[in-house]
Parts: C-alpha cells; sequence; structure tokens
C-alpha cells in the first residue's frame, strides 16, 4: 500500500510538474516550486495519501507521506536523468 501511494504521488508529481502550462508563469513561488521536484513531490504526497485514505484521513499521517514522496520523487526524478544521460548524452 505505501510503495502504491508514493508511485501515485510521484505520478502526481509528473503530471504537476510537466503536464499542467497552465500553471506555469502565474506566480514566482508556484513556479519555483514547480522547478522543484522535491518541493512538488511534498505536495504531490499528501494529496496521493488523501486519494488512498478517504474517507477518513489523518493529518499526521498526510505529513509523512508529503515527506516521503518529497524524497521519493526527487530520488526517482534523479535515477530517471542518470539513466537518460548515461543512454543518450553520447549523442550529442
Amino acid at each position: 500500500m505505501i510503495f502504491l501511494v508514493l508511485i501515485a504521488a510521484a505520478g502526481i508529481t509528473f503530471g504537476i510538474q510537466h503536464k499542467m502550462p497552465f500553471l506555469h508563469k502565474k506566480v514566482d513561488l508556484l513556479d519555483s516550486m514547480l522547478k522543484c521536484t522535491y518541493c512538488t513531490g511534498f505536495h504531490g504526497g499528501w494529496l496521493a495519501y488523501l486519494l488512498f485514505s478517504l474517507p477518513s484521513p489523518n493529518a499526521q499521517e498526510a505529513l509523512l507521506y508529503a515527506f516521503a514522496s518529497a524524497i521519493f520523487s526527487y530520488a526517482l526524478d534523479e535515477g530517471v536523468k542518470f539513466l537518460e544521460e548515461s543512454r543518450y548524452g553520447d549523442k550529442e
């Protein structure tokens, strides 16, 4: 269950960062968050937790999932970047 929530949170994070162009270039603070996978992952985490815990969410658990999702999303993003660079970086 925890892994599924983290995967969902990473999906929410990616979606917010890369698939919602209407959020960009409106508010400087929001733009800063969207550039930071850790920051956006935090918000993706509590959103994913809420989706999985309805109808009885717990604020303490939501905060724990938010931080877990932040580092999970960041690590996943960096891992994918590393793999992309090692695979496609030599072709330039």
